[in-house]
């Protein structure tokens, strides 16, 4: 039974974004139905409101220059979460989601996922967009019109959508359906009888799609949609609602209870060598940074004693061996090898600039298991080090600013990039993250934030904070939940330093998930 998302992981990022839709190809659909709207000046953005969020603004009213000054993620919330959550910090100014070209979505989606394109009056041009860019062989139109559907060029598929079992006769290849209309308590619905004899009869060669309800189908119901070999598949909001029903196996799994790290499955190492850091395991895995009582750059002294001075810290800068830099945290030993969802819980002590922490997969392993803290440069590895050891994708929380997706492409730390934050960073102290890939693609995650003294905070369901795809990891990677710690220079006033915070991580309930490719038998 093949999964389409509706507007991506629609319940998860708001509708129809990138984030949205990549994170519903990374949870495992094998479809994206995407909406799509033209605006006042003929382009094509990837949308399934005529209405501009949280505004009486209309898309087909505006230029696309003019909408990019409004945030597409406004009164967006994901599940059983309160009003007050806010996908872009409404205190950070000019942190918004910005409306995006379809043709620059449908160029950064996956190659091998079906495209059900939504595009009622603008279905022509967004049939010649796919066809420009050799996506017409893997797409469908979908709408609520039979005549329009009679209407589009041979040979391209099509999909009616229906709102309930009421349908009449038409010639289109899958019929688009709610679930409810197909089943009844615990079976199949008169309804739903009638149309599955309808599509054993000739109907609808490609079968039906049964649209599931956005507040969870319960297990029985997915199971026997499941067995149906008539149902093409099952339009979704949440690929997470179907995670069960997908192959898989647990890679990794530990809550790091007790003194003693399992050390066939994780290391624990250094980012670099200094004496002010020290990991170890405790009912979690711990990350102390002690305050910094070290020396400085700058300083005074003859012309000779600050030109000295200089060197000296220009070598500390070449070199990357900065005292006042520390971090680490734990990796795992053994590679994964295929597409993965791995979760973490984490808890900090303070949250601020220059001082961070991310759960990230790399192509380096761990290296040596580090007991105890570093006595020599031999002693640190730039695997445990965040934003380190390139190529890269990882999900953080990015000091007080928001979650966010990071990655590197190359091999140079100065290659580094990073997702616009997420939310806001400063009031939650702890809270889960997740990472997935999928080929290619990564999806980063994270839900239940807790404050300083572990109160709940919004969002109390998964939000994807970013996507990416990175073609330079191996198929074997591995994953690190580390954290650090540096100077860094104010941003209002770059001759000015951030304090050098002393804190404290830790690393609990670590999961990993693997779904192996399908077998061929």
């Amino acid at each position: 039974m093949r999964i389409i998302a509706s507007g991506g992981n629609r319940l998860h990022a708001p509708a129809n974004s990138l984030a949205a839709l990549i994170s519903g190809y990374t949870g495992g659909a094998d479809a994206l139905l995407i909406g799509v709207r033209q605006t006042a000046d003929g382009v094509l953005v990837p949308a399934g409101d005529d209405r501009v969020p949280g505004s009486e603004v209309l898309i087909s009213a505006s230029s696309f220059a003019a909408l990019q000054a409004y945030d597409f993620s406004a009164g967006w919330l994901p599940r059983r979460t309160e009003a007050s959550f806010h996908y872009c910090d409404p205190a950070v100014s000019g942190r918004r989601l910005k409306l995006p070209r379809l043709d620059d979505v449908i160029d950064a989606l996956p190659r091998d996922v079906t495209l059900l394109i939504d595009a009622g009056a603008f279905a022509e041009a967004a049939v010649a967009l796919l066809e420009s860019r050799g996506r017409i062989e893997t797409a469908m139109l979908v709408s609520d019109s039979p005549a329009a559907l009679a209407a589009a060029r041979p040979g391209l598929r099509t999909a009616l959508w229906a709102t309930d079992g009421m349908v009449a006769a038409s010639d289109v290849d899958l019929l688009i359906v709610p679930v409810g209309a197909l089943r009844d308590g615990g079976g199949w619905s008169q309804a739903g009888i009638a149309l599955r004899e309808r599509k054993l009869a000739g109907e609808w060669p490609m079968g039906l799609c049964a649209v599931l309800d956005d507040a969870g189908t319960d297990p029985a119901t997915l199971d026997a949609l499941a067995q149906t070999a008539w149902l093409w598949g099952v339009c979704t909001g949440s690929t997470f609602d179907m995670e069960r029903l997908r192959p898989g196996y647990v890679h990794s799994q530990s809550d790091f209870a007790g003194t003693e790290i399992d050390r066939r499955q994780f290391a624990l190492g250094y980012a670099k060598a200094n004496r002010f850091a020290n990991v170890h395991c405790d009912d979690g895995v711990h990350l102390e940074i002690a305050d910094y009582a070290g020396p400085m750059p700058g300083g005074g002294g003859s012309p000779t004693e600050r030109r000295i001075t200089r060197l000296e810290w220009d070598l500390i800068n070449v070199a990357k061996e900065w005292p006042f830099y520390s971090g680490g945290g734990l990796g795992t030993v053994r590679g994964i090898g295929d597409d993965f969802a791995a979760e973490v819980a984490y808890r900090v002590a303070r949250v601020g600039q220059a001082t961070t922490l991310e759960m990230a997969v790399t192509n380096v392993d761990p290296g040596a298991h580090r007991a105890a803290p570093p006595q020599s440069f031999r002693d640190k590895d730039s695997f445990y080090d965040p934003h380190g050891a390139p190529p890269y994708v990882g999900v953080e929380h990015d000091e007080d600013d928001g979650f966010r997706i990071n990655w590197n492409l190359g091999c140079e730390y100065d290659n580094n990039q990073y997702g616009r934050p997420v939310s806001e960073g400063r009031t939650p102290h702890g809270g889960r993250l997740r990472l997935e890939r999928r080929g290619a693609f990564h999806a980063a995650y994270f839900r239940d934030p807790v404050d300083a003294d572990d109160n709940p905070l919004a969002p109390r369901d998964w939000v994807c904070v970013g996507v990416v795809a990175n073609e330079s990891l191996n198929r074997t990677v591995y994953l690190r939940c580390v954290g650090k710690r540096w100077r860094q220079e104010k941003e209002s006033d770059p001759s000015q330093h951030e304090p050098i915070l002393p804190n404290h991580f830790v690393f609990r309930d670590l999961r990993i998930t693997c779904f192996p490719p399908a077998s061929r038998g």
